[in-house]
């Protein structure tokens, strides 16, 4: 709306004043009232938060073994003193095994790399173990003497055998057969001649035995049961 009026007359400005007056909002007589104290603050915990309950003690140890692994009380078993084989025979470490166990038959088993001794041991015994011929009538028993313990031959040198044995071959009239039928005869393998001391001696005993005079088979008979 649009009011015209004169600022000179008095009466338009009276008239003015009371249409302002009316209409114009009343203003308010003080500022809005403040809150008399700060919001409430947020209440903080009294403490911190516990903490997790830590154990008295520590994990227990396992326990340790007090003393080393009990030991063997004994060691394997020896023969009695003066326990003796089928042949008679006391064990004897150079020729019999260690520890000491028999054969079937009751004899002590030989010693790995000794079965040429233990074989000769075995000989002497049963030859000495033989009964004595009897005595004529009449005639006083003289007491034999003790035999000395026998002493088992020593090992034949392959390369000696061999020596002796080519020289033979060499020689028209020293041996009596072919090399190859004296092998088979007296069951002598190529592969292991070097180191079969049985086989060793075999061909040994056959050329002492056709150095005294013997045919072939007279020579294989002697090499074979030496």
């Amino acid at each position: 709306m649009q009011i015209t009026f004169d600022p000179h007359s008095a009466q338009d400005c009276a008239t003015i004043a009371l249409l302002l007056g009316t209409t114009a909002p009343a203003q308010p007589d003080r500022a809005p009232a403040q809150p008399d104290t700060a919001p409430a603050q947020t209440a903080e915990p009294d403490t911190a938060p516990a903490q997790t309950a830590q154990p008295d003690t520590a994990p227990a140890q396992t326990a340790q073994p007090d003393r080393a692994p009990a030991q063997p009380d004994t060691a394997p078993a020896q023969p009695d003193a003066g326990e003796t084989d089928c042949h008679g025979m006391v064990h004897d470490d150079t020729i019999h095994s260690t520890p000491a166990s028999k054969n079937a038959d009751g004899s002590w088993r030989a010693k790995r790399g000794q079965k040429e001794a233990y074989e000769a041991a075995i000989a002497a015994a049963t030859c000495n173990d033989a009964p004595a011929a009897p005595a004529p009538q009449g005639m006083p028993t003289s007491q034999p003497a003790s035999a000395a313990p026998a002493t088992p031959p020593a090992p034949i040198d392959y390369k000696t055998m061999a020596e002796r044995f080519m020289a033979k071959m060499a020689d028209p009239d020293g041996l009596p057969a072919e090399y190859e039928a004296i092998y088979a005869a007296l069951s002598i393998g190529y592969d292991d001649l070097e180191t079969n001391q049985a086989s060793i001696a075999r061909l040994w005993n056959y050329m002492d035995s056709v150095d005294e005079g013997n045919d072939h088979d007279q020579s294989v008979r002697h090499a074979m049961s030496a």
